[in-house]
């Protein structure tokens, strides 16, 4: 078996691969695990063309991901990219991966003349902070952002 790290666009054939680390993701993020659930989630995902998702896998097991909505600038006439879930398997981190991940993530938004990338991250994620800050990202300073709940 090879221990080689890829990192390439997932497909539907991938989903019960990525099922796992997904409900881990939500899981760091206090949802209770509920594998159907993100199953039937993801599926539609794929099924509707609704985001486009990279992983990262070593040893036919998926190590990390990254998953992207398009979003559009009327301003600019532009897509946007959100980035909106991004992890890498605790065992796994720290071993540049999630720069490699990001790297293809990059390419990728590159290749499909967008405006560029936007993601949000907790105010307590500080390491999340400083890893997106040495990717090149940047606090936005001319917009305040509003979510409101339902």
């Amino acid at each position: 078996m090879s221990t080689e790290l890829l990192i390439r666009q997932a497909t539907i054939e991938d989903l019960p691969k990525i099922v796992p680390i997904f409900d881990s993701y939500r899981e760091f993020f206090k949802h209770p695990k509920d594998p159907s659930k993100v199953e039937s989630f993801l599926y539609e995902k794929f099924e509707h063309l609704e985001s486009v998702i990279f992983i990262a896998a070593q040893e036919n097991e998926v190590i990390g991901f990254a998953q992207l909505y398009p979003i559009f600038s009327s301003l600019s006439l532009q897509r946007v990219w959100l980035l909106n879930d991004f992890y890498i398997a605790e065992a796994s981190r720290n071993r540049g991966i999630g720069r490699m991940l990001f790297a293809k993530v990059k390419e990728f938004t590159l290749l499909t003349k967008s405006k560029g990338i936007e993601l949000s991250v907790e105010h307590a994620n500080k390491k999340a902070w400083n890893f997106w800050e040495k990717q090149g990202f940047k606090i936005d300073d001319e917009f305040r952002y509003y979510f409101y709940k339902l």
